[in-house]
């Protein structure tokens, strides 16, 4: 394997979880860090090439926000806790995720949801963790959508106040805690059918502010008050 140089948007996410690993705070469970395929080494070569045999066209601009590792994450969960916070992320590279098609539509709820489905492509998935979870974009007229997709069994599927540029920021800055996405979606946290997910995400904050602090989390904090009022 070629031991290709890293994007600034790639030296950020590896950065990211370095620290995380680094942390006396935090015990990892498992990380993945696959190949750059020499499709997509070129950025702009390869979104060519999805343009040539899809028929899906990228924004340019997207060029640096392309995370080139076929695959790229990390499963991380608070150290010395029986019952504490977590975290996990598997993002796919995008040309790839376009390329493979919908995810499976197995759990969706009525005729609406399973015709969404057929627009989203995974971008970020969760598969140790055992949560049935994943974040998509949208497919709209053979290009990107403006909002990104969050699926979280049993809840069903949220549009998110976030491109997939700003899913990339926040994926950063959330390190990925358990149920982040939905601080960005539209839900009322406080209704009882979500109240697991809430604390996921008041445990995550807790975390993350003890562990690794950052001003930045309060416009999470925020976000997490407007949703449980």
């Amino acid at each position: 394997m070629v031991d290709r140089d890293p994007t600034p948007v790639e030296r950020r996410f590896l950065d990211m979880i370095a620290k995380l690993k680094q942390s006396d705070a935090i015990d990892v469970r498992g990380e993945r860090k696959g190949d750059i395929s020499d499709v997509v080494e070129d950025t702009a070569a390869g979104f060519a090439l999805l343009e040539e045999l899809f028929g899906i066209t990228l924004d340019p601009a997207l060029v640096d926000h392309h995370v080139r590792y076929w695959e790229l994450g990390i499963h991380w969960y608070e150290a010395g806790a029986s019952v504490g916070a977590g975290g996990e992320f598997v993002l796919r590279e995008l040309v790839d995720a376009l390329m493979s098609g919908p995810p499976d539509a197995g759990s969706v709820r009525d005729e609406e949801e399973a015709a969404l489905f057929g627009e989203l492509r995974v971008i970020d998935y969760l598969p140790d963790s055992g949560e049935s979870a994943f974040a998509a974009v949208r497919l709209a007229k053979d290009t990107l959508a403006p909002r990104t997709w969050v699926h979280w069994f049993p809840h069903g599927l949220f549009e998110l106040e976030l491109d997939y540029p700003g899913y990339l920021e926040a994926l950063l800055l959330t390190r990925g805690f358990y149920g982040w996405q939905f601080l960005y979606a539209d839900v009322r946290l406080a209704d009882p059918a979500y109240a697991p997910l809430a604390d996921l995400i008041r445990t995550g904050l807790d975390f993350l502010a003890a562990a690794l602090p950052d001003p930045r989390y309060e416009e999470l904090e925020t976000r997490l008050a407007d949703r449980l009022r």
